[in-house]
């Protein structure tokens, strides 16, 4: 048996055994997610089980239900609940002060809060705290900001509400820039296009898609482009989020800011 507890990191459970994709995913519709590889890659190394067990609106208790006949041992009380289970950091208390933004509006208003959230990310002291307000988790977000040295805790309010905390600490961590994401100008753009023919061109167009759903959809369909074929994607903004994290990846990504609301990529396997 492999010992587990509710602290066990997602990816923990897969490196161990793979199944456990498929016996996490069908605990809830949220954490269906983790069957696709990418968004599996941004998911599975930040939440433990405790906290996907939140974000499914489920039990550890189930967990322990589907993980078992994977081979997996997990104690837990029968009595224990889940808020006890779900314990905040130490850093998060009363005691640290804490700047609140709350960027549902921002979002249902069809804008892209990152400025607003980087702003305040620089403007707040070290050691002091931001809570992000939201509607889903923002694992990219996450992750631009603990590359920055911040520390990251996730609370699951209910199902239309999560706030992410950020404690900014004081150590600096150097930013890094990719040669796999360009910028091109049109005439540019449409000659690598004209390259593919038209059966090998995927096109997804996300202008009217809800966040996060951008960026979701995009990492769903990655997967499926072949070598030789390529990913022509209609956005309204540059997705910074999606450039974040698709510098990991063995992707190459050429972005054209046609006008305001009309900006156009084609990603490719390098």
């Amino acid at each position: 048996m492999i010992p587990i507890d509710p602290h066990t990191k997602i990816s923990a459970l897969i490196k161990a055994n793979e199944k456990s994709i498929d016996a996490i995913a069908s605990l809830a519709k949220p954490l269906q997610k983790l069957k696709n590889p990418l968004l599996r890659r941004i998911m599975a190394s930040r939440v433990t089980i405790a906290e996907a067990a939140s974000i499914g609106e489920c039990t550890v208790a189930d967990f322990k239900r589907v993980l078992e006949p994977l081979g997996f041992e997990m104690n837990i009380r029968e009595d224990q609940n889940q808020a006890e289970i779900l314990t905040k950091p130490a850093w998060l208390s009363d005691d640290i002060p804490c700047t609140t933004l709350d960027v549902r509006q921002t979002i249902a208003d069809g804008h892209d809060p990152l400025k607003e959230i980087n702003q305040s990310y620089h403007q707040l002291a070290q050691g002091h705290i931001l809570c992000i307000v939201n509607t889903f988790i923002p694992y990219p977000l996450i992750k631009l900001l603990e590359g920055k040295g911040a520390q990251t805790f996730v609370e699951a309010i209910g199902e239309q509400e999560y706030r992410t905390y950020f404690l900014k600490e004081t150590v600096a961590v150097p930013s890094h820039s990719s040669s796999s994401i360009s910028t091109l100008g049109l005439s540019d753009f449409e000659a690598i296009l004209d390259k593919y023919a038209d059966k090998d061109i995927i096109r997804l167009d996300v202008r009217e898609l809800p966040m996060p759903q951008p960026m979701e959809t995009i990492l769903e369909t990655l997967p499926g482009i072949g070598t030789g074929q390529v990913l022509f994607v209609n956005h309204k903004r540059v997705p910074l989020h999606l450039l974040e994290e698709m510098e990991e990846y063995d992707y190459k990504i050429h972005i054209c800011e046609v006008a305001e609301g009309d900006v156009r990529l084609l990603i490719y396997r390098s």
